[in-house]
């Protein structure tokens, strides 16, 4: 069995070579995209059998303020639309 790497976030880079960590040594947030124009540190998946149906951002963790919500909607199993509250 190989040996599988491990390290602290200081020491793990993207795909690009830049630091996963801020200079404090916290993982770095998301802080937009083109569909939550809003910094997040959470994320709750909703689902609907096998489909993804709802996607909730906040800040401030699980219990803290929701910035954007996406519901998704299906014909069968086909995604048909994201809608962005």
């Amino acid at each position: 069995m190989s040996n599988v790497g491990h390290g602290t976030a200081r020491q793990i880079i993207d795909s690009d070579g830049d630091a996963v960590d801020d200079a404090s040594g916290h993982l770095k947030t998301i802080t937009s995209n083109s569909l939550v124009p809003a910094e997040y540190d959470y994320i709750s998946l909703a689902y609907s059998g096998d489909n993804l149906t709802g996607v909730t951002y906040k800040t401030g963790g699980s219990g803290g303020t929701t910035v954007a919500t996406l519901t998704l909607a299906y014909s069968g199993s086909t995604l048909t639309s994201v809608t962005k509250t």
